[in-house]
């Protein structure tokens, strides 16, 4: 056990977090080196051969400087917690972390990963290899593969390292607190429900599939494939999108108790494949949960209250 040099800034945030102990102990390879260089040693002794003494000791004091090289390679190394996108259950989440190397020194050979006792649950996340250039910051994203709704949290990271011969293994832990909101699986074979008219408005019996063609506006991120004018874009007439009037004839309200079938997980992926149908053609929609009410609007902050509040309701019944 080596205590790094350095400690936690006072002070500093939950999410950051300097190394102060770094743990150490031999590789497969470096037992296999180290039995290697004792029956060296010990035939030197039995034969009172000087030149292999002189092997011996120098592939020993090899090693002894493989292991402080290893135990410096992460001494002062800072770890911070960066954003993570939220994805859908069944996708492969992306937690970002940043690695602060304020030292005028490379760091070589390092690998994250994040720590589970389960064989099943490392396999899910699986190990990523980098090096650091002096006086950097790098941005990384580990990945890890998600199964159900809420928030993910993968638990503690372990940067390791076998720099520089492969006969120690250095490694530290750092719990910084890094989650990702997993929203439902979006499936479901029910029709988006059609719209119902505004209070201050006419025209809104028009159902949801018979939007009319009202012209084009510039693409913003976000906006479907679907509806890119390509053949505009081929005369190269920039990247327009088409924009339909049915988005402000009336309004859709995406309602728990009108999906007829279902657990609620299965309700819950219902709803998001709605909200992402709604927000495909520009229709305003309202979500309507037991317990929760969202009035009706569009756009992407408004999909992203949605998506939020499918990813952590709770009915009791995940207990």
């Amino acid at each position: 056990l080596a205590d790094s040099p350095h400690e936690d800034d006072p002070g500093t945030a939950g999410n950051l977090r300097r190394f102060r102990r770094i743990y150490i102990l031999p590789t497969r390879q470096g037992v296999g080196f180290a039995a290697a260089v004792s029956v060296m040693l010990l035939g030197s002794i039995n034969n009172g051969n000087a030149l292999g003494y002189v092997l011996s000791f120098m592939l020993i004091g090899a090693s002894l400087v493989s292991m402080l090289h290893a135990v410096r390679n992460l001494a002062g190394l800072r770890v911070l917690r960066d954003e993570s996108r939220a994805v859908f259950a069944g996708d492969t989440a992306r937690f970002g972390l940043r690695l602060d190397n304020r030292v005028q020194r490379q760091r070589f050979g390092l690998l994250a990963r994040f720590v589970s006792g389960r064989r099943r649950e490392r396999e899910n996340y699986p190990v990523l290899h980098f090096g650091l250039d002096a006086d950097s910051v790098k941005r990384m994203e580990l990945p890890g593969v998600t199964s159900r709704r809420g928030w993910c949290v993968p638990g503690p990271v372990t940067i390791a390292t076998r720099f520089p011969f492969g006969l120690f293994r250095a490694w530290s832990r750092s719990d910084i607190g890094l989650r990702c909101l997993v929203y439902p699986h979006p499936a479901g074979a029910q029709a988006l429900p059609a719209c119902q008219p505004e209070e201050s408005g006419e025209g809104g019996e028009r159902g949801a599939g018979e939007d009319e063609f009202a012209g084009l506006r510039e693409y913003q991120q976000g906006d479907s494939a679907r509806r890119v004018h390509w053949k505009a874009v081929a005369r190269g007439q920039g990247f327009p999108v088409k924009v339909f009037s049915g988005a402000a004839s009336g309004l859709t309200l995406l309602r728990w108790q009108d999906i007829s079938h279902g657990d609620t997980e299965a309700r819950l992926s219902q709803l998001c494949r709605w909200i992402l149908d709604a927000e495909e053609r520009n229709l305003p929609y309202g979500l309507c949960l037991p317990g929760l009410e969202l009035a009706a609007d569009s756009g992407d902050q408004h999909r992203r209250q949605c998506l939020e509040a499918l990813a952590l309701f709770d009915d009791g019944s995940r207990r």
